[in-house]
């Protein structure tokens, strides 16, 4: 059975683990270098500071964990303190963990616990090569395409465009 729950310190190591399978090989992120053990804690204790939630999937078979099969948070969209009640959601599964609906369940349990009172808007930006998973995922969630910006990364040669899809929460 697949829960989702609040993310630990715990499960940094597998968040990092997750996250830099898709640096490495994807331009699912721009990131050229995965971020540290110590860079997910630090971003997990600023997004709960902040009120907003960071999530993982954890499959339970009787009293076993086979450990954590994806995580979703809530980040910061901009910085300037007239965005801060809109945000950028961040969701990725470990790579054997997809199509088995996890992915819907981990977002739609994200935008749930998502605080109106602290969260209005809730963006997406997907790279568009490769992305289409994502993007009716974020569809299937009740995001709407909100824009394209063209060729606006560069990663494995290739420039990629990105997709906005948005949502409000409450």
């Amino acid at each position: 059975m697949v829960t989702i729950r609040p993310a630990l310190a715990a499960d940094c190591a597998a968040i990092a683990d997750i996250y830099g399978y898709y640096v490495d090989n994807t331009v699912a992120t721009f990131d050229y270098e995965a971020p540290s053990v110590a860079a997910w804690e630090a971003k997990l204790s600023a997004i709960e500071a902040a009120g907003r939630p960071f999530l993982v999937a954890e499959e339970i078979d009787g009293a076993q964990s086979s450990g954590v099969l994806g995580f979703a948070y809530l980040g910061p969209f901009r910085d300037k303190r007239a965005y801060e009640r809109t945000v950028e959601d961040t969701i990725y599964l470990r790579r054997d963990a997809g199509g088995r609906g996890i992915g819907t369940t981990l977002l739609a349990a994200l935008v749930d616990a998502a605080d109106p009172q602290n969260v209005r808007q809730i963006i997406a930006v997907i790279a568009a090569t490769g992305g289409e998973a994502s993007i009716a995922l974020h569809r299937k969630n009740g995001f709407a395409e909100v824009g394209r910006t063209p060729a606006v990364g560069y990663k494995f040669d290739q420039w990629i465009d990105c997709v906005y899809l948005q949502r409000s929460v409450g």
